[in-house]
Formats: C-alpha cells, sequence, structure tokens
C-alpha cells in the first residue's frame, strides 16, 4: 500500500480503489475464511427499537445474536433473488421529446398561462406560497434537476466493486434506516442523489458503501430536517463498524467532493405543483408517492428528472384510481403530456408486479395504514389487470 493510499483512507473515511480488493468474488472469499476471527455486520443492521428523533431520545437496545444472524441470512437472500435488475444498466429512461409532444405542451400553457394572480386560487391567499414567483420558481428548479443529475452509467464507468445489485441493498436498508428515524420524504430522495453523485466521482470499495449511505442520510437530514439523527445513532445503525473520526471524515469528503451543492429538487415538490390539477386528491398523492420510492430502487431511473418522474407518479395513480384522462391542465402544471408519461408508467407497473423482489421494504412499508395500504392496492389492481389479459 502506498503512502498516498493510506493518507487517503485515513483523511477521508474511503478506500480508495488502489486499495481495493482486486475482486467481488476474491473479497467474499477472503472474508469467508476470516469470518471466524471477525464477524463484519453486513447491511441490515438494524434495530428493532424505534428512534424517533421527532421525540425524546430513548436508550434502544441492540438486537441479539441470533436476531442479527437472521437479518444477515435474509440480506443474503435478497441479493440470490431471481429477479435481477442488471439487463437494466445500458437504458437509462428519459421522457420523449418531438414536435407534436412540444406542440401539445405550448398549447396547454397558451391556454393556462396567465399574467395576473387568479383570485379564485386559494394559493393566491397563501403568503408562503409566493404565487408570484411560482412559474420563475419552477422554471429554476427544472434548471437545478438536470444541473445535479448523476451519471447513469456510474456502477461501469467509475465503480470497480459496486454493481447495481448492491445500489439496491443498499437502497432498501436506508429506506427502513429512514423509517426508523422518522424523516421528511425530501430526505430520502436527497439522500439518493447524494449517494449517486458522490460515486459518479469518486470510486470506493465495497467495505465502505454501507458508510456512503449512511454519511448521505446524515448530511441530507441536516439539509431538510429540524431535527437530525446523532453521530452516535448514525454509528451504531451501521453496526458500529465505524469510529466517530471516521464517519466526519467521511462526511467532510463528501461534503467536499460535491462542492457543498445539496440544492438537488426532489420529486416532492414537482408532485405539490402537479397536485393542484387534481385540487390536491389525498388517494392520488398516496399512491403517487409509493410509486415515486419505487424509482429510486431501479437504476434505469438514476438520472431521471425528478418532475418527469412525479409526472409518471401521478399519471398512474390517478389511472388506478379511475380519475379520467390526463388533461391539459395537467400538462400545465407537470410540464410532461401522456405519451411522455406512458413509458414510465410501463415500468412502474412492472416494477410493482415484482414488488417482493424489486423493493421489498417499500412495499412493506406502504402496505401500512398511514399509508392508505397503497402498496396492497396497487397489487390487487395489477394481479386484476394482467388475469383478465
Amino acid at each position: 500500500m502506498s503512502s498516498n493510499g493510506l493518507s487517503y483512507s485515513r483523511r477521508t473515511g474511503f478506500r480508495t480503489d488502489e486499495n481495493a480488493k482486486p475482486n467481488l468474488k476474491e473479497q467474499q472469499a477472503q472474508s469467508t475464511q476470516k469470518q471466524s476471527l471477525r464477524d463484519r455486520k453486513v447491511l441490515g443492521v438494524i434495530s428493532n427499537g424505534t428512534l424517533n428523533t421527532r421525540q425524546d431520545t430513548k436508550q434502544v437496545q441492540k438486537p441479539s445474536v441470533k436476531q442479527t444472524q437472521h437479518i444477515e441470512e435474509k440480506v443474503q437472500d435478497e441479493d440470490d433473488h431471481e429477479y435481477d435488475v442488471s439487463g437494466f444498466v445500458m437504458e437509462p429512461m428519459s421522457p420523449l421529446m418531438n414536435d407534436k409532444i412540444v406542440q401539445e405542451i405550448t398549447q396547454a400553457y397558451l391556454k393556462h398561462s396567465i399574467d395576473h394572480l387568479d383570485p379564485t386560487d386559494e394559493d393566491t391567499f397563501d403568503v408562503s406560497m409566493v404565487a408570484e414567483y411560482g412559474n420563475e420558481i419552477f422554471n429554476y428548479l427544472h434548471e437545478l434537476e438536470y444541473k445535479f443529475a448523476p451519471n447513469p452509467r456510474y456502477a461501469d464507468e467509475v465503480q470497480n466493486e459496486l454493481t447495481w445489485d448492491h445500489r439496491s441493498t443498499l437502497m432498501n436498508w436506508l429506506v427502513q434506516l429512514h423509517g426508523r428515524f422518522n424523516l421528511l420524504p425530501e430526505t430520502l430522495f436527497l439522500t439518493v442523489n447524494i449517494i449517486d453523485r458522490f460515486l459518479s466521482n469518486k470510486t470506493i470499495s465495497l467495505s465502505r458503501f454501507q458508510l456512503c449511505g449512511a454519511v448521505a442520510l446524515f448530511i441530507a437530514a441536516k439539509y431538510e430536517e429540524i431535527n437530525v439523527p446523532t453521530i452516535q445513532q448514525m454509528i451504531y445503525m451501521v453496526g458500529d463498524q465505524f469510529t466517530v473520526t471516521e464517519f466526519l471524515r467521511a462526511e467532510k469528503f463528501m461534503i467536499e467532493v460535491l462542492k457543498f451543492e445539496f440544492g438537488w429538487p426532489g420529486p416532492m415538490s414537482f408532485l405539490r405543483r402537479g397536485s393542484k390539477a387534481d385540487d390536491y386528491d389525498n388517494e392520488v398523492r398516496t399512491v403517487a408517492k409509493y410509486f415515486i420510492e419505487v424509482t429510486i430502487m431501479d437504476p434505469r431511473f438514476v438520472a431521471s428528472a425528478p418532475s418527469w418522474l412525479a409526472a409518471g407518479a401521478q399519471f398512474l395513480a390517478r389511472r388506478m384510481l379511475g380519475r379520467g384522462r390526463w388533461t391539459d391542465l395537467h400538462v400545465f402544471y407537470t410540464g410532461y403530456t401522456a405519451e411522455q408519461l406512458e413509458p414510465l408508467a410501463e415500468v412502474l407497473e412492472e416494477c410493482c408486479l415484482h414488488a417482493s423482489e424489486h423493493h421489498q421494504a417499500i412495499y412493506e412499508k406502504y402496505c401500512e395504514r398511514r399509508f392508505k395500504r397503497s402498496a396492497r392496492y396497487v397489487r390487487d389492481y395489477l394481479e386484476t389487470l394482467y388475469n383478465e389479459e
């Protein structure tokens, strides 16, 4: 190991490609031989106790050895599922664009765009909505979503040890961790963007991948939340694999790599904008949130515009709930036509048909009563639809 590589590892907390093991198979073989000496905790070491940072912090007991072994076996089984995402890597998705679509969007804007505030719109009288600047704000957000888009093929072009399967396992764990801390949806989506942007620029080893996810969630929580998890809680959640010093060095390095730029606009802002066309239909928004979270598990959506994902989720939710066709008012508020959203809706249906393999943690989350059991409704809808066909 060179002195430069050693300095880099100590300074950042991440291991460079120079210090990484030759390949994944060799690493797994070596870890199996050393298992009797030191068991490394894998992704999924999440306490059964609820850590809610919005309430008083209480002492949480660590899981027992049997619980930890059960979680490790479950995670290993998830890696062996038949549902393979590797075939999607070379086909990142983005919205279609042609003369017909441009004409349809232009007509919608000419029909519904006005140069004064609408007195019949309740947002006009809500100071916090700053309706006077609504169009300018969202035009700027559309610029940022492309400025802060990651490399859609970073697993092949940048990383040596990491694969899309590893990313899916990490996302599954982050969804559970995000739920344990009861964080905002915006925090989860920003976390995913931070991870993907960081991995688009720096090569890290597999042994530091979970640290990367934990640090990204910590940074995103600082940006979006009022009350954030403590460093001790974050280190506990990764199985006490890293020290406070290592965690802080990794955080500093990640922030420097991303140049302190965390203004990526998540899909929730665009979903709220599009919901104006539905008069803020709560059922549509809840099902749409499920579809949006599904996209974080799939490598095809790594660099997709969040505005497109939000519009596609709303489009499919309206279809399943029988809310009628996609109108020109929806085109005005979302910026996307039905022709642009149909391919996305088809892929989302495919993902939801394989929910247990594709996004198990998200499916279980949205089967809860607080989310109106929307995941179960989607599953029953698709099963009935495809059985009839």
